[in-house]
């Protein structure tokens, strides 16, 4: 682990530089391909694997920013719709020593505890409070344009449609070629379709 850590490590210091950023999944696909190929093509395919490429991406990502603190050489920002490096001022870091994100990440006794269990958990506890904060907007869309935005037949249970809601998003994400307004809608539907479930 440690070794493949210090390689995709010393990989992305080859690769990020002041003049581009990058998404989280333009990095991860980059790295699956030639000539790297550090991720195998299946990483992202479900939970678990999914949680853990991007752990680990993130923890070799915040021990990079550590060491060209260090160095003096750049301010690495870390977000899974922007990464970027820019030139290194001083003071930045000290600006941003409490960070719990990076020591969440920096702690790899995260990655080996988590298991597909606590990853559905979070993703479950999620959805919830993206529904309990929206849920009175997207109760006014006809429940038959929602069953047709969320590409299911009713009926169909409130976990289908939550693993159909994930496979949307991901095929539809701005971050991946869709559109912010397809998203929308498709998380207008979501939330109408389980409204009308719960409602049966």
């Amino acid at each position: 682990m440690n070794e493949d850590i210090e390689i995709l490590t010393q990989i992305l210091a080859e690769n990020l530089d002041a003049q581009h950023h990058w998404t989280e999944h333009e990095l991860i696909a980059s790295l699956q391909g030639p000539p790297y190929e550090f991720f195998d093509k299946e990483a992202l395919r479900d939970p678990l694997t999914l949680f853990q490429t991007h752990f680990l991406l993130f923890h070799c990502l915040y021990k990079l920013r550590e060491r060209w603190r260090e160095e003096k050489k750049y301010e690495l920002f870390i977000h899974t719709l922007n990464i970027e490096c820019q030139p290194w001022q001083r003071g930045v870091s000290a600006l941003t020593e409490k960070d719990a994100l990076a020591e969440y990440y920096l702690d790899l006794n995260q990655l080996g505890s988590t298991s597909g269990a606590d990853v559905e958990s979070m993703l479950d506890d999620f959805w919830r409070r993206m529904g309990h904060s929206s849920s009175r907007v997207e109760t006014s869309m006809p429940v038959n344009d929602a069953w047709q935005i969320m590409e299911v037949e009713p009926p169909a249970s409130q976990t289908f449609i939550k693993k159909q809601y994930r496979k949307l998003v991901h095929k539809y994400h701005p971050d991946k070629g869709g559109s912010v307004a397809k998203m929308q809608k498709i998380q207008k539907a979501y939330h109408r379709v389980i409204e009308a479930i719960k409602e049966e």
